[in-house]
Parts: structure tokens; sequence; C-alpha cells
């Protein structure tokens, strides 16, 4: 019984740590929107310092997960469990490197003198930071309708990537755009549609992690 209670203090643990990287994820990716915003090149450059921070957690979760399983042998839910944290985090890293590519951006954009201004762009990070924000959610209360959701939120992040890109294409976005904010808008759009595929894959984490199977959302 009290090696039962220790392995779900442990596994306990473990989703609060998935929880705690979610939420620096989501810390990371308003800091780079704001620092786009606010040509806040301080501010851009502490994203790429928490990224450190969030690299080093994805270490922590997976090195516990594997020792849980190495010495408690879990089976069936338990196991899934650890199983998609390892994934989970995996994902999160992701997320969080693609919040330091828009950092990178704000700092290459901070010395033109026409401010950042995309509609798509800021409905992009808001869908973003919905879909993390129910994610989190979905995952405590293993909520499937919710994880459900998410990958029809990561279709309007498509809908949106592409129009920014054919206004690109077309020329109708160029106006008064100089060419570096061009090109720094196709490395933020994209980094914002990448985003949302990685929490869709955490998503589908979460119906493995309950349902025991893998679905696709994406399909």
């Amino acid at each position: 019984m009290v090696v039962r209670e220790k392995f779900e203090g442990e596994l306990q643990e473990l989703k609060i740590n998935v929880t705690r990287m979610s939420d620096m994820a989501i810390a990371a990716v308003e800091k780079a929107y704001k620092s786009l915003l606010e040509k806040d090149i301080e501010l851009a450059l502490s994203v790429l310092d928490e990224d450190k921070k969030i690299d080093k957690l994805e270490e922590d979760v997976e090195e516990t997960a594997i020792l849980m399983i190495a010495k408690q042998q879990p089976v069936a839910t338990d196991l899934r469990h650890i199983i998609s944290a390892i994934k989970i985090t995996s994902e999160l890293e992701r997320v969080g490197d693609y919040a330091k590519n828009i950092a990178k951006s704000s700092i290459r954009l901070a010395k033109e003198d026409l401010p950042f201004e995309n509609e798509d762009v800021a409905k992009m990070h808001s869908a973003c930071l919905q879909m993390m924000k129910m994610f989190i959610d979905s995952y405590n209360s293993e909520n499937l309708t919710d994880a459900k959701t998410l990958a029809e939120l990561d279709d309007e992040i498509d809908e949106l990537y592409g129009q920014v890109i054919r206004s690109i294409l077309d020329g109708s976005f160029s106006g008064k755009k100089t060419s570096n904010q061009s090109s720094q808008l196709l490395f933020i759009v994209r980094s914002y549609e990448r985003i949302g595929d990685h929490i869709t894959n955490m998503a589908e984490e979460i119906l493995y992690m309950v349902k025991g199977r893998r679905y696709h959302l994406n399909d």
C-alpha cells in the first residue's frame, strides 16, 4: 500500500510538472508577442533565457518518467499517463522553441521605424493562447471534448496562416512594409502555425492517455 501511495504521489508530481511547463510555454509566447509589438529587445532576450528553463524541465520530466517505469513497471492507465507526460513535454519544448523564434524576429524588427501591425498575426496569437489554456484544463480534467475542440482551433490558425502567405505572395501585404518586415512576418506566422500543430499533438496525447487508442485529429 505504501509503495502504491508513493507511486501515485510521483504520478501526481509528474502531472504538476507538465502543467508547470505548459504555463512556462504560455508565458514565453505572450512575452514574445509583447516584445514584437513594443520593440522590447530586453523582453525578447528574456524569452531566449526562459527557453533554457523549459528545456531543463523537459529533461527532468523525462528522467523522472523513465525511472518510474523502470522501478514500478506500471501497466494500463498508469503507463499511458507516464508515456503521455513524456510526449507532451516534448511537444511543449517545441512550443518554447517557436516562441523563441518569434522573439528573435522581434529583435530583428526592433530597428524598424514602422511598428509591427498585423491583424491576422494578432488573431493567430490569441488562438494559440486559447489552445494552450484549453489544453491545460483538458489535461488536468481529462476532458475529451475540449481535447477534440483544440483541433478545430488549429484549423482556424491554419486558415489565418494561409491568408498571410497569400497576402505576401500577391503583394497586398507590402504597402509601407519593408522587405525585412515581410520576411520576418513569414517566420512569425510559420511559428504560430507550428505552435498550433504541436498543441494539437498534445491533445492527441490526452485522448491516448484516457482512451488507450491513438487518434489523429489533424486528419
